[in-house]
């Protein structure tokens, strides 16, 4: 998230608006060392951009000793589903 200073933000407050809209960036403004202000994109867009899939995925927790049973619950699940029809093919 980046902060910006109340100053600066009053001085070219319609770009720092756009910015938020189009870059969909979320924006702290603060006086001193006080967050009094925060500015953020209205609308549908994803919480996860594309470019921070990779440190999102580095970040979940590990299975460890679970992973094998997690697996065979998987497959228990698929087993239990119908077959998909594929018209195609």
């Amino acid at each position: 998230m980046e902060r910006i200073a109340l100053a600066d933000a009053e001085r070219d407050f319609s770009r720092l608006v756009q910015r938020v809209f189009s870059e969909g960036v979320t924006v702290e403004v603060n006086r001193g060392d006080q967050v009094i202000a925060r500015i953020i994109p209205v609308g549908l867009r994803p919480a996860l951009q594309v470019r921070d899939l990779n440190a999102f995925l580095r970040g979940l927790p590990q299975l460890g000793e679970d992973a094998e049973a997690f697996g065979e619950d998987l497959r228990a699940i698929r087993r239990g589903l119908p077959e998909e029809y594929d018209p195609c093919g």
